[in-house]
């Protein structure tokens, strides 16, 4: 019995987790960083104290624990009369989260301005020749991070069965599909906010015993409530060819002007 219980009587569920949003660009697509100056951070009395990222968390009601798969090549002949299949990519699937939204809209607001900031209009909302341009993605791309643990994680008193965490990184995370929200008249139901997000990769850790919260970054967010472990500042190139700056003209056997 003492088996049994111990490898059938204790499945993991799905209703415990955590989503933690670790940004650290936010002060630049979210905050005043010089960009505009009309933008500001959500305030404290809209977030109920509590910092936008914590109160985000919260509001996370559903979250995927992500998978990969391998795209293959087919090689036929090149051992007689057997046919092999080898990897030559590793692709991830879209990331999807579901929020509850709030009456302040402040998640609405996060998501709204995180998108708009990626291709923001240069001149004029209203002009007829309006236009947009990209943003560098260095100043957009963030990390989530989904922990994953069980209902006798944090219990003290029993040693004997307690599960560790299982936590999912995810790096250069930006979204791509903010979905419709429909409102009618009727009963009235929680309006819910999905969004789906890219990002390069996951990486996983388990059987820790710590959350993680915010990432080592190359710089320190604005914010000085976070705990962020200093690092060596890098400050990212903006170049052109072969790194160079931007608007260098450069000869066809090397070389600048």
């Amino acid at each position: 019995m003492k088996d049994i219980r111990d490898n059938v009587g204790r499945p993991s569920l799905d209703t415990f987790y955590q989503v933690t949003f670790s940004f650290g660009h936010y002060d630049k697509w979210l905050g005043t960083d010089g960009f505009d100056e009309d933008r500001e951070l959500p305030s404290k009395r809209r977030t109920q104290s509590t910092d936008f990222m914590q109160k985000m968390s919260l509001l996370c009601t559903e979250a995927e624990i992500p998978g990969t798969q391998y795209q293959t090549s087919l090689a036929v002949g090149h051992r007689q009369g057997i046919q092999e299949e080898f990897p030559n990519l590793r692709t991830f699937p879209p990331l999807n989260l579901t929020f509850y939204c709030d009456a302040d809209m402040v998640i609405l607001e996060v998501l709204e301005t995180w998108m708009s900031y990626i291709n923001p209009i240069q001149s004029n909302k209203r002009e007829f020749r309006a236009y947009t341009r990209f943003n560098y993605p260095e100043d957009y791309k963030e990390i989530i991070h989904i922990t994953k643990f069980e209902r006798d994680t944090f219990v003290e008193d029993n040693e004997e069965y307690k599960s560790n965490m299982t936590s999912y990184e995810f790096v250069n995370v930006w979204p791509t599909n903010l979905t419709s929200m429909r409102v009618a008249y009727g009963n009235s139901n929680v309006l819910r906010c999905n969004i789906q997000l890219a990002y390069d990769r996951f990486f996983t850790d388990f059987g820790y015993t710590d959350t993680y919260q915010v990432p080592v970054l190359n710089y320190l967010p604005s914010n000085p409530q976070l705990k962020v472990q200093k690092t060596k500042e890098v400050k990212p190139i903006r170049g052109g060819q072969g790194g160079l700056p931007l608007g260098t003209t450069t000869r066809r056997q090397g070389g600048a002007y």
